[in-house]
């Protein structure tokens, strides 16, 4: 009984060792399955992406102004539409005041010694009148020319300080005028702080009043100095912020300044990175930015027809980019050069050719040389 029962798994075990060899030869002698593509020829584009502020295109900041006057009164309210010249508040300068009472009188002495001055020559022709009844008329003239003189040379004199007075006064007048703050945009009132004014130290942070026009919203964001050279004005830019994730806004650069930032990052080298500001003016609907919002911006660069490859085709050993292709049933290596890279997919530039088997798909273990089945 027991020479059966070893009998029979012996039969059994030869079975399954047939069984595995033949699936062996069927799945392993013709090498790994691998799934391959080609390369396809299509629009390709880079996206470089920078984050961003949205900022108001058009505002108007009040800050204090001890050196001009005291804030009087506001004349708006937070949320109140103006328009442009529109007086939004007035100061106070009781040293102005004096002055411009002082240039008052000062006008009002000169006209009056001008007047007297008139008086005082009319006065003198009707003495000259009767004394040339008497003298003659040469020798009248003779006697009250040095009276003539004096009178005509005060009267110059009167007339050149009256003209100083009243430069002075125009002077004087501009300064007041500048006592009353007007808005320079058609806007909304944003914010008003009359507490602003209170002293010196608030006055250089708190502004008194904030105006801005909220239809118009730009993005201004960094540029390195490399990144400058891929971007220009007018280019396409895709806006995303994480305040509002299901949402997306298009915009457009209009500016990239030609100098750079003032306060520089320092590197690690002790060398300072150069950032170029860059603006981007935001189109259709913005009502759900807000200034100040965080946003990033992809700039849509390098855009051209290419011949473009799946990125799980690509390896890299950190020598060189390469792919593996099927070439007589074997993976063949073929190093490549690659340009730009558009979401998944990249640029093949170089050593692949449109006939091409390129895997994309096969084991960890793919290495050049080794037979493989194509799906």
């Amino acid at each position: 009984m027991k020479k059966k029962t070893w009998i029979m798994i012996s039969v059994i075990s030869l079975v399954i060792i047939m069984i595995s060899v033949s699936v062996y030869r069927e799945v392993y002698a013709k090498g790994p399955s691998v799934e391959t593509t080609e390369m396809k020829e299509e629009e390709i584009s880079s996206l470089l992406m920078i984050p961003g502020t949205v900022k108001l295109e058009e505002e108007q900041i009040i800050y204090p102004s001890p050196e001009k006057g005291e804030l009087k009164e506001l004349l708006v309210s937070e949320g109140q539409e103006v328009k442009k010249g529109t007086v939004v508040a007035r100061l106070q300068n009781p040293q102005l005041d004096l002055e411009m009472e002082q240039y008052k009188l000062s006008i009002e002495s000169a006209n009056l010694k001008i007047n007297q001055l008139d008086k005082q020559l009319k006065q003198l022709k009707e003495k000259e009148k009767s004394l040339a009844n008497q003298v003659g008329k040469e020798e009248a003239k003779k006697q009250l020319d040095p009276e003539y003189q004096q009178i005509e040379m005060e009267k110059k004199l009167a007339n050149i300080e009256l003209k100083q007075t009243n430069l002075q006064k125009e002077m004087m007048d501009k300064r007041l005028s500048d006592l009353e703050i007007i808005s320079t945009i058609d806007g909304v009132v944003l914010s008003v702080n009359k507490l602003a004014s209170s002293s010196l130290e608030v006055s250089m942070a708190e502004p008194i009043v904030h105006i801005g026009k909220l239809d118009n919203m730009i993005a201004m964001g960094l540029l390195s100095e490399y990144d400058t050279m891929k971007v220009n004005s007018g280019q396409k830019v895709v806006l995303r912020s994480d305040a509002v994730p299901d949402q997306e806004w298009t915009g457009e650069i209009i500016k990239i300044s030609l100098l750079p930032e003032q306060t520089q990052t320092p590197l690690q080298g002790g060398s300072q990175a150069v950032q170029y500001p860059v603006t981007t003016k935001i189109s259709g609907d913005s009502k759900s930015l807000k200034p100040g919002f965080q946003i990033i911006m992809e700039i849509e660069t390098d855009k051209k027809i290419a011949h473009v490859l799946s990125l799980n085709a690509l390896h890299d050993d950190g020598e060189q980019p390469y792919v593996f292709i099927v070439q007589d049933g074997k993976a063949s290596k073929k190093n490549i050069k690659t340009g730009i890279t558009s979401g998944e997919k990249i640029e093949i530039m170089e050593g692949l050719s449109k006939e091409d088997k390129i895997i994309i798909k096969g084991p960890d273990s793919l290495k050049d040389g080794m037979d493989v089945t194509i799906k």
